[in-house]
């Protein structure tokens, strides 16, 4: 049995090590190790046993706890123990390193506890965030801690997903990934986005679907027939505002507004995150109008639910039954209502890509230019005024 206070620690000789005298005026006992300086075991009266670290660092005696014989064994504490005079020979303090690392949070815990909240308040999509975590990200990263994330980690993981999923529904992933640890660095979690210059997938899957005049008249006449004339209104007020889905249903009476005299609804949530205030026309206020004799006394929604006060479920099935009703539609979809409105406006001749981007609310004019081409007869029916001006120039001369 070690006696010694100093030896050459080894797995028999430290378990060997007997419990701190009762009697003794101190309560615990320390040994050194001889083959590792600064190196230490402590056992207390109980018989319990510690690895410990001591070092020297700016002239100041400094002390670190490795781990409890169990855990850790001789080799281990030896391993900790030459990893924590590395960083002294780098000029660190080990228990600084270790601490700031400890303090860096998981990727789970910035998930559920900073970016969750974050997304409930400001984003429609906030189920689509929950789904992606807990599907994706949260069993490939949940004990990762945040700085320790790469961005080849993330373009790796990125490509396994390539043949298994659409490229819109990976560029999402991408987006939720790039969005939060951007706002881990806003919020002091992160100094650098690895995943700031990963480039999306072309996307080619994307469909546009445009009503026409006619298709318009037959889908207006079905919503007209229909049993559920909320759901029916739902339908008229996404063709007469471009508004998204999620934005009418969150609709409330309080969000309707009259400045200056003309009627507009105030959308403080948005996909984007940003609040704002969709212009409405004559038709769409008569619809809201119309909207308010169905809404229900202790719900504040204009689109009412059934039960609480909660507001009215998608109406994917009203929409289907209303399609079904107006006859080949098969290819429509509730967003391409928003579709269709930015369409009309443009053909009309009156509006510019401009005054589709802020109708629709769009953060970004690059967003808007996807109905570009929708505007090229518009601008041929403008350049045919050169035409004509040149024509009629050379006639006079």
């Amino acid at each position: 049995m070690a006696t010694a206070k100093r030896f050459k620690f080894s797995m028999t000789l430290v378990n060997e090590l007997p419990a701190t005298d009762e009697t003794s005026a101190s309560r615990e006992t320390e040994y050194s190790d001889s083959a590792c300086t600064g190196l230490r075991v402590i056992v207390n009266r109980k018989g319990i046993k510690r690895f410990l670290f001591r070092y020297n660092y700016q002239g100041k005696k400094r002390s670190m706890m490795i781990g409890e014989l169990g855990a850790f064994d001789v080799k281990d504490a030896r391993l900790k123990a030459y990893e924590f005079k590395r960083l002294l020979a780098e000029g660190l303090d080990p228990k600084t390193e270790r601490d700031s690392k400890r303090a860096v949070a998981t990727f789970y815990e910035f998930g559920e506890e900073h970016y969750l909240p974050y997304s409930m308040a400001n984003k429609l999509s906030f189920r689509n965030d929950v789904s992606i975590l807990k599907n994706y990200f949260y069993p490939l990263w949940r004990e990762s801690k945040l700085n320790a994330i790469q961005t080849q980690e993330i373009q790796r993981f990125m490509d396994s997903l390539s043949g298994k999923l659409k490229p819109a529904s990976i560029n999402r992933m991408l987006s939720l990934i790039h969005r939060m640890l951007k706002l881990a660095c806003e919020w002091g979690h992160l100094t650098t986005n690895p995943a700031s210059h990963l480039k999306k997938l072309k996307e080619n899957n994307q469909r546009t679907f445009f009503l026409s005049s006619e298709q318009t008249t037959r889908l207006l006449k079905s919503c007209d027939a229909d049993g559920n004339q909320s759901a029916a209104n739902f339908v008229r007020l996404a063709l007469l505002t471009g508004m998204r889905a999620g934005e009418i249903l969150n609709s409330k009476l309080e969000h309707l507004e009259f400045p200056d005299g003309e009627a507009s609804l105030f959308l403080p949530h948005t996909k984007a995150g940003l609040a704002r205030s969709v212009p409405l026309n004559e038709s769409a206020l008569a619809i809201i109008r119309e909207q308010q004799l169905l809404m229900k006394p202790s719900n504040p929604y204009l689109f009412a639910g059934r039960f609480g006060d909660k507001p009215m479920s998608h109406p994917k099935k009203a929409f289907l039954r209303i399609k079904e009703r107006a006859g080949d539609l098969d290819k429509l979809r509730i967003h391409d209502l928003r579709h269709s409105f930015a369409s009309i406006l443009i053909n009309s001749g009156s509006a510019s890509l401009y005054d589709v981007q802020h109708l629709l609310g769009h953060h970004s004019a690059q967003t808007t230019e996807k109905y570009a081409h929708l505007a090229s007869g518009r601008l041929r029916d403008v350049s045919s005024h050169v035409s004509d001006f040149v024509a009629n120039a050379v006639r006079v001369s």
